[in-house]
């Protein structure tokens, strides 16, 4: 009863939203960004709808969902007894009283925390947490291409914005119950905040923004966190050594620096295996436990090593097997690797990407691709987070499905980059002598 209930407020409190969107945007976008929102709203319901009937009930999702909802009864039956108490489960706090189960500890702990939350705000139903979650990261997409489109020619900023919000895998990827969405959820309002930041405007609303985002990262994905922070920083100092006059430079280098050591350092405290272990063990190891899993699209970068080589595994054996991980975490599958349906089409859209990477290589010089990214904050950006996360996943994952949900808060960055790439600046029209812009200009 609650499915029948909840979903439609929920979509319809959505298309409220929709609607103030589409007032920020001009008429030609109204399509793609409706395109979007409908993507989003379909595959809430289609993730549920795979959940419970094609993977006839396993997944994360169902296990965070029964989990959660014994909790927000707890929340319905004596909301301030028991939120304080759910507060402390999600900051992974060992403290805490409550008279039902919380699954694991760790980030599994803090997103059961969360979803508890979730599905009190829509009365245990599951379509209606995964719509509205939907509803959610598809604002934070957008907030992604608002934050990065000015930094872009206007003739490149409609590619930003499909780059941004229409990737599919990232559109299905951020619409359920799992941690992937609200890591989605958290990258908009950060980088809408760094921007803010960077050109020091709105500052009070860009930390409002920025915080929240930061720890919900934290809890969830610190890891994601650790490199969105370093990408940050470049991308904060570079905005401010084309913004800034000479003597505010050192001050920006200082900023640059707090930003990535501050998100290296919260991310590190709740990153459990950096404290135990250097990060080459650490990916090392979770492939070794990935190889003992049975499963239909699983692949191997590697021999499975023993516990001991794989406790003494150093960078440099890691970083040998960087070209086949980044090969995998943005290509992979192939179509010849497909097994089902879903797979077909996660190969399909590998497949295009693919041809633009290819495209790219085509029709732009090494030099004036590295001109160009170099040229622009923005792409620096897209570029240095989506080239590190993919670095970072491809090692440690062992399991093409699993893979394509973790990669997917990296994947409007790095279609992003490739849509803009593809297009090579064209030169100015000739008006009297034959004088060409220069093939950065404008970026």
């Amino acid at each position: 009863m609650e499915d029948f209930i909840f979903t439609p407020i929920v979509l319809a409190v959505g298309i409220g939203i929709h609607a103030l969107v589409l007032r920020r945007h001009p008429p030609s976008e109204a399509p793609l960004i409706t395109l979007s929102f409908a993507g989003h709203v379909v595959s809430g319901i289609v993730q549920v709808l795979l959940v419970k009937y094609y993977f006839k009930g396993g997944g994360d999702m169902l296990a965070y969902y029964e989990f959660g909802v014994p909790l927000a009864e707890l929340l319905r039956a004596d909301f301030p007894k028991f939120a304080p108490e759910l507060v402390k489960a999600f900051f992974q706090s060992d403290e805490f009283f409550l008279p039902a189960n919380l699954a694991g500890g760790g980030s599994t702990q803090s997103m059961s925390a969360a979803t508890a939350f979730l599905l009190f705000l829509v009365g245990n139903s599951l379509y209606a947490a995964s719509v509205l979650l939907g509803i959610v990261t598809y604002v934070s997409q957008l907030m992604i291409a608002w934050a990065l489109r000015e930094y872009f020619p206007r003739d490149r900023q409609r590619l930003v914005l499909i780059g941004a919000t229409l990737l599919p895998s990232a559109v299905f990827w951020s619409s359920a119950v799992l941690k992937e969405p609200l890591i989605m959820a958290a990258l908009g309002p950060l980088m809408l905040g760094l921007k803010w930041l960077s050109l020091g405007k709105h500052r009070a609303l860009a930390v409002l923004l920025v915080i929240p985002g930061a720890t919900l990262m934290a809890m969830l994905k610190p890891y994601v966190l650790m490199t969105l922070s370093i990408s940050a920083a470049i991308f904060y100092l570079w905005t401010r050594f084309r913004v800034s006059e000479d003597a505010l430079k050192p001050f920006a280098v200082i900023m640059a620096l707090a930003i990535g050591a501050g998100g290296l350092v919260l991310g590190s405290r709740y990153f459990g295996k950096a404290e135990s272990s250097n990060a080459a063990s650490s990916l090392a190891s979770q492939r070794r436990v990935g190889y003992q899993i049975e499963g239909g699209s699983n692949y191997q970068l590697d021999a499975p090593a023993p516990v001991e080589d794989v406790e003494q595994r150093s960078l440099s054996q890691e970083l040998a097997l960087a070209p086949v991980a980044l090969l995998t975490a943005f290509f992979r599958p192939f179509i010849f690797e497909a097994r089902n349906a879903v797979q077909f089409v996660n190969a399909l859209e590998a497949t295009v990407l693919l041809v633009l990477f290819v495209q790219v290589l085509r029709r732009r010089t090494w030099s004036g691709l590295i001109g160009a990214i170099r040229g622009s904050p923005a792409m620096l950006f897209c570029f240095t987070f989506a080239f590190a996360l993919a670095l970072g996943t491809g090692l440690a994952s062992s399991n093409i499905g699993t893979l394509s949900r973790y990669r997917a808060p990296m994947m409007p960055f790095f279609f992003t980059l490739l849509l803009v790439l593809r297009e090579v600046p064209q030169p100015a029209p000739v008006t009297g002598q034959t004088t060409l812009t220069p093939a950065g200009a404008g970026r």
